[in-house]
């Protein structure tokens, strides 16, 4: 919970930052290749969060890695790393997509069929729940053959099940609707 409130707190001064400057997607993808190699990569995030090591060493190791980077982007980094909180980076960079996504109407949407859905199913689900939300869609599908037919669709934290086996199981316990 704690981990949810530091990333929401730092992704709103980061994309207020961001917007400002016209940054967004830019931020967004160095806060991405910061959380990608702190995940992935146990030297760099040893030597990250090595409390012995002076925060301006662990700054010029960034400036080499991101060379290719603006010098706002890398103080933006910086600043995650002087508050000792690049262990958050993952909340931040979560909470920093919900923040874009809730500026631009987009939802995300994961749905879950015991088969794969074709292409043309795909575009017809986004429709309908385009019309629906009167948001833009980012679908994620997954396959899992134990629901049996139907499916589950996860909108944000609300959860529709209309999964075959949520109905039988309804049946089983006699609380068919």
């Amino acid at each position: 919970m704690i981990e949810n409130q530091v990333g929401r707190r730092y992704a709103e001064a980061i994309y207020t930052i961001a917007e400002e400057r016209g940054k967004v997607k830019e931020t967004h993808t160095f806060l991405n290749s910061i959380m990608e190699l702190y995940k992935n990569d146990i030297t760099f995030r040893n030597f990250i969060q090595h409390p012995l090591l002076k925060v301006q060493e662990k700054e010029e190791v960034l400036r080499e890695i991101f060379a290719e980077v603006s010098d706002e982007l890398l103080q933006i980094a910086f600043y995650i790393l002087e508050k000792g909180r690049i262990s958050f980076i993952r909340n931040i960079v979560a909470e920093y997509l919900k923040i874009y996504y809730e500026k631009h109407q987009i939802l995300d949407v994961v749905a879950t069929f015991a088969v794969e859905l074709s292409e043309e199913q795909k575009t017809k689900l986004i429709q309908k729940l385009k019309d629906k939300t009167k948001h833009e869609i980012r679908l994620e599908t997954q396959v899992d053959e134990s629901i049996l037919g139907g499916g589950i669709l996860k909108i944000g934290d609300q959860v529709m099940d209309g999964s075959l086996r949520k109905e039988l199981q309804q049946i089983k316990n006699g609380k068919k609707s």
